[in-house]
């Protein structure tokens, strides 16, 4: 764990000039041993403390008995769910809540105590009305603590808003550990995905010319050397290997900050986690945590590329499928008809993404000139579905759509749909492309429902 600190403390140290976060506590006791940190990174005055009443029982009476021994001003602040609301969610409307008690308040920064929700409600609320904030972590269950992104739903469709990481990050290793399952699975099943989702990247740096950055990928590999022999303890509650688990989740937060992007740590994937996030949220379905539903769009991913790797270059025929291209006003028809009330939310990043003839051309005559490159640059990084399968089963992670809640047709409507939610290039863009997207699909469903 010593090592692991050292390793952190450093790349802190190394990338200061592209990181808001000054200080990463992760440790038995860390919550105790949090202010001198917190005071040295917050700005003086009140601060306004984040809670729901789960986050308050498991962390926030001990920071609040740590900030009152220490004569600290502070407000608390709940965060609470809408009628019919499983868990609250991250929108527009809690954001602006929150921004409205920092100003109302007086407050001088916002701490969080929480996980995804509750951290990112803050930290782009802090970061609208410039002020710092630190994140008191109560579940390593997902990857969003150290970066410079919220995700947010607005107008029904989840998005990533930049905005600034916490600069400090608490992460008491007894909570940590003691969160409920679901949620560390959650967080194991977030950064599985990297073998696939820096395949997009690398991918779409080839093909579309996009920014690529060799000191993420550096954070990101460190990160995964964490994830060594974890997975079987974490239903243990191990705490080194919820250490290992939560180490490297912040570092590939870091990662993220570093590149400026999600991109490192987010691809067609996390496309289909935000498709059943936001169908969940719109028409009252079933969902999971964001990384068990990440983990089985990873498998889903992983099949998708093992196709591509099999597919003949030679069989690619540019012609036919660029006559083939729909106008964008008759996609959006299309469009119109899957997404009914969330078209309006859905069309203005579809639109972004969507190729004109003449790109899809350039970019499927580019992908069959670079075909070796393009896949030696993809198996980087990738790795096949069943070693990823396994080590998601071996933590008792969900690795199938049904584990999740989702039925068959909105499982392969995620896959098949999800693309047009972001302007992001991805394996599932590249698929559609092909023409391939809905009969590859298909056959993940056979093996991953």
């Amino acid at each position: 764990m010593q090592d692991m600190n050292a390793l952190i403390d450093n790349l802190l140290e190394r990338h200061h000039d592209k990181l808001n976060t000054r200080a990463i506590l992760i440790e038995r006791n860390a919550i105790e041993n949090a202010y001198p940190a917190m005071k040295a990174n917050l700005t003086p005055g009140k601060w306004l403390v984040a809670v729901d009443d789960n986050t308050w029982r498991v962390a926030g009476e001990r920071l609040a008995a740590v900030l009152d021994e220490n004569g600290q001003e502070w407000e608390r602040y709940d965060v609470v769910g809408h009628e019919g609301e499983k868990y609250p969610m991250c929108d527009d409307e809690r954001i602006a809540e929150y921004q409205q008690a920092l100003v109302d308040s007086g407050a001088s920064a916002g701490v969080a105590v929480g996980s995804g929700t509750i951290n990112d409600i803050v930290k782009l609320a802090a970061y609208n009305v410039e002020k710092p904030m630190a994140c008191i972590c109560t579940a390593p269950s997902m990857n969003g603590y150290t970066s410079g992104i919220a995700a947010v739903l607005s107008d029904g469709v989840k998005t990533t808003v930049p905005c600034v990481a916490p600069t400090v990050v608490v992460a008491d290793l007894d909570v940590m550990a003691e969160s409920p399952q679901r949620m560390v699975q959650s967080g194991l099943g977030d950064l599985l995905s990297k073998p696939v989702s820096n395949s997009d990247w690398q991918m779409s740096a080839i093909l579309n010319g996009t920014f690529h950055s060799a000191e993420a990928m550096e954070i990101i590999e460190a990160g995964s050397k964490m994830l060594d022999g974890v997975a079987p303890k974490l239903p243990e509650q191990d705490r080194e290997a919820v250490a290992g688990l939560t180490g490297s989740l912040m570092l590939s937060g870091l990662a993220m900050s570093v590149a400026g992007s999600s991109s490192p740590a987010s691809g067609g994937e996390h496309l289909i986690s935000h498709y059943i996030d936001m169908t969940a949220h719109s028409f009252d379905l079933p969902f999971d945590f964001h990384g068990c539903q990440v983990g089985v769009g990873t498998l889903t991913s992983a099949h998708i590329y093992e196709r591509l790797q099999a597919l003949d270059p030679s069989t690619i025929d540019i012609d036919a499928l660029t006559n083939n291209l729909m106008s964008w006003d008759d996609y959006s028809k299309v469009l119109e008809e899957r997404f009914g009330i969330l078209y309006k939310a859905v069309a203005k990043h579809a639109e972004l993404a969507y190729p004109t003839p003449e790109v899809y051309r350039a970019r499927l005559t580019k992908l069959v000139a670079q075909w070796d490159e393009v896949i030696a640059a993809i198996r980087q990084t990738l790795r096949t579905r069943q070693s990823i399968e396994d080590e998601l089963r071996a933590a008792n992670c969900p690795v199938r759509y049904s584990e999740l809640g989702v039925d068959g047709h909105r499982a392969l409507a995620a896959i098949t749909w999800s693309k047009d939610i972001r302007n992001r290039y991805t394996i599932l863009h590249l698929a559609w492309e092909l023409g391939h997207l809905e009969e590859w699909a298909e056959e993940a469903l056979d093996i991953l429902y």
